[in-house]
């Protein structure tokens, strides 16, 4: 066995009689598997998991093993049959497969109970029986294709867990099974991995690698070692190129920079008593430890990019567990002790991977954090747990969406306005709503989805009691594209010549926020603000439309209305336990409610949409959030040739805010 030395399975054995619960939770997690007969697919078959998503409610379907051919959403109970649900049926079925194989090897390890590895080893061999005759299929975008999986990063998952499984139960294999399960299936996997995997900086390849590298060390194959680790695209130059000055993987969506880490540590945790270990590149312990400057005051991850729910949470994320074993970062042991505030630390990464004893820290406490180059994001703290979150980075490619200059904003423990992320990318609504400009609280031109640009930081200071960020997007400047693979999936005509600078002023109970837009061709400007909740004001003048637009994402707004020009305006909201007053100076151009789609889907948002037709644009907006008791009585707004203020009135005080035009 590679993956645990004779020394440290003792030592597990030893520590699973004091803590019996781990063999109880390893029963748990296989019991269905190891019970049933064995049932893999006889051909290539298996379709992409992320179409396996309810079309109206754009949730997750329940997956049942024991019905092939009925497929039902648990929200609205809609009933699917047939493509591509059928088929995708087949992939959950090779995942449980994998993911059990792997669990009874670990069964096997600490109990020695020799059924659990031959339950491993009947499916390994069923798998060889098919693997090598298997259809190599699959048309997902961004993706190449796969054997047993419709995609090859699928494909690449499936093989590294059936080889760890493979690691674990070798010894109780005979000669034949051995030489069949690396002859039709881990090695013509390896291979056929090595013959797709793409030239580019992606967590695709990450994973590719991984998979490619555990049965290159598994079988000692130099070959397949130096590709999948030393060579250009490796894992190593992976790790090297993919990690941007703040240590946040380069898509800069947290649900791909843990999916990355988990294939990157998967490697280190079977290669760990091995020449070919890296566990001590200070990446990985950077990569864990920058999640701190973002952190949400419910300690959850912002919903960047293609991040969605599954990816937000801390609370079941335990890879902090191996790395601060081989680290004993003081943030991370923070982060690990503030998981296991409202859980118990029974889990098997902690159980196989983390010290026997966690260390008591002192609590986390979140910061303000600006970073104007790497990741690019400015994250502001204010008091009831308010939380603004300024992204003026570059692009990062596919798992980025469209949104430079765009904000989130969370406060009162409500998501307030928030970046909403995506949901499965085989639903309708990720294309069509999740991943546009439109659906973030940015701007967006000709209602079209920005082209890829590189943020800049004008500004970044504290004056008093307010913090001034400031920065611009100029599309007419040159860029370069990430070293990655990317779809076009905006418009160059649009923004070739735009020049956009945002302005915040951030005063903690209230924020200004300053839009300037220059160089446009025409077209329509629009100020794209989403709060989660209800719009509680009626102003007189508004006049319902039939429809905002025919394009997506704007086609899924719904009862529309128009406000026609007005320069000052104020519109207030009702958002869970807490309210918000959004008053606005707009010259020359309408605004426009509605409400179309949150995320999930099952419930709707307040859309704002400040339009202004032309060549520029000037947007500025006061917005004030409280629970209990307004703190602006009331705003002014003036403007001359270089700059514009605001006149705030509270109860005891007025203060402005000057910004320059």
């Amino acid at each position: 066995m590679i993956q645990f030395s004779k020394q440290e399975t003792g030592r597990l054995r030893q520590k699973a009689i004091k803590q019996p619960y781990i063999i109880q939770v390893l029963k748990e997690q296989t019991e269905s598997i190891y019970k049933a007969p064995v049932l893999v697919p006889a051909e290539g078959i298996a379709n992409w998991g992320l179409y396996y998503y309810c079309k109206s409610c754009s949730v997750h379907l329940t997956f049942n093993r024991a019905d092939r051919f009925h497929h039902v959403c648990p929200e609205c109970g809609a009933v699917y049959e047939g493509e591509p649900f059928d088929s995708t049926w087949w992939n959950f079925v090779n995942t449980e497969n994998y993911k059990v194989a792997y669990t009874m090897g670990l069964m096997y390890l600490l109990s020695e109970d020799k059924s659990y590895a031959r339950k491993v080893i009947e499916i390994l061999t069923a798998y060889a029986k098919y693997y090598i005759d298997y259809q190599i299929h699959g048309d997902i975008p961004y993706n190449g294709p796969g054997k047993a999986e419709a995609q090859t990063l699928n494909e690449a998952i499936f093989i590294r867990n059936l080889a760890l499984a493979y690691d674990l139960v070798e010894e109780c294999m005979t000669s034949e099974e051995k030489e069949l399960i690396k002859d039709r299936l881990l090695i013509p996997g390896a291979e056929f991995l090595r013959e797709h995997r793409h030239n580019q900086i992606h967590n695709h390849e990450v994973i590719t690698n991984s998979a490619i590298a555990v049965v290159g060390v598994l079988y000692q194959r130099d070959d397949l070692i130096t590709f999948a680790l030393y060579e250009k695209y490796g894992l190593l130059y992976q790790l090297e190129h993919g990690i941007l000055e703040d240590k946040v993987w380069f898509e800069c969506s947290f649900g791909y920079h843990f999916y990355a880490l988990l294939s990157f540590l998967s490697f280190e945790k079977f290669a760990l008593n091995t020449s070919y270990s890296t566990i001590n590149h200070p990446h990985y312990q950077g990569m864990l430890e920058a999640v701190f400057n973002f952190l949400q005051p419910d300690f959850s991850l912002p919903l960047l990019n293609d991040t969605n729910y599954g990816h937000s949470s801390l609370k079941h994320n335990y890879l902090f567990e191996f790395v601060y074993t081989h680290t004993r970062s003081p943030q991370i042991l923070k982060l690990l002790n503030e998981i296991y505030k409202e859980q118990e630390r029974k889990n098997l990464e902690a159980f196989f991977y983390g010290v026997d004893d966690l260390p008591k820290s002192e609590p986390i406490e979140l910061r303000s954090y600006h970073s104007d180059k790497g990741s690019g994001h400015t994250v502001l703290r204010g008091d009831d747990n308010r939380y603004l979150l300024f992204r003026h980075g570059a692009y990062g490619g596919e798992h980025d969406h469209y949104d430079r200059l765009g904000i989130s904003y969370l406060a009162h423990g409500e998501r307030i306005a928030p970046d909403i992320g995506t949901t499965g990318y085989g639903a309708p609504l990720h294309y069509d709503y999740y991943k546009n400009t439109g659906t973030h609280n940015t701007v967006v031109i000709n209602e079209e989805n920005q082209m890829p640009a590189e943020g800049k930081v004008l500004r970044f200071e504290k004056v008093g009691n307010i913090t001034y960020i400031e920065a611009e997007v100029d599309f007419k400047k040159p860029y370069v594209m990430p070293d990655s693979f990317t779809i076009v999936q905006w418009d160059e005509k649009s923004y070739k010549n735009v020049r956009m600078v945002r302005k915040i002023a951030w005063a903690d109970t209230y924020m200004a926020d300053l839009f300037i837009v220059e160089g446009v061709d025409d077209y329509s400007i629009d100020w794209c603000m989403h709060f989660c909740g209800m719009k509680s004001s009626q102003h007189a003048d508004e006049k319902k439309i039939h429809r905002f637009s025919d394009k997506k994402p704007f086609k899924y707004l719904h009862d529309v209305t128009r406000l026609e020009p007005i320069e000052q305006v104020k519109t207030s909201y009702r958002i869970g336990g807490a309210n918000l007053n959004l008053f606005t100076y707009l010259k020359g151009g309408a605004i426009y409610y509605g409400e179309g789609p949150d995320n999930p889907s099952l419930k709707d948002m307040s859309y704002v949409i400040q339009r202004i037709e032309g060549n520029s644009a000037v947007f500025f907006n006061i917005i004030e959030s409280y629970q209990d008791h307004e703190t602006l009585l009331n705003v002014e707004f003036k403007t001359s040739d270089d700059k514009i203020e605001a006149i705030i009135y509270k109860k005891d005080t007025v203060e402005k805010v000057v910004f320059e035009l």
